[in-house]
């Protein structure tokens, strides 16, 4: 359940930031496991754990801002990106997106 609390934390923090600092666009993702070595039949997985197990991505007009999360939740620091495009793409591979902003609602016509 410490995972999941995690999330909240996260989910909060990126709700946070949004109605602070108002940036084109926020992000929290669940980071994922990676894979170390797949071998046998049926394939086995070995699969390193991460530290980092959510961030949250603040995108701006020219920089990209990243929050890194532990399991629990817990801030364990932030780093900006002058190229946002490219680390942008990097870590839309390597996670799973839990909550964006703005969100996109259906018109009332």
């Amino acid at each position: 359940m410490e995972s999941r609390e995690g999330a909240k934390k996260a989910v909060l923090f990126a709700k946070k930031i949004w109605r602070q600092t108002r940036p084109k666009t926020v992000e929290a993702r669940r980071v994922k496991d990676e894979k170390i070595m797949k071998f046998g039949f049926p394939p086995f997985v070995l699969k390193a754990k991460v530290r980092v197990k959510f961030v949250v991505c603040a995108e701006y007009s020219d920089t990209l801002t990243i929050y890194h999360f532990s399991n629990a939740g817990e801030p364990l620091g932030a780093k900006t990106f002058e190229q946002p495009f490219e680390i942008k793409s990097e870590i839309t591979k390597k996670s799973k997106l839990i909550y964006k902003f703005p969100r996109k609602r259906p018109s009332r016509a």
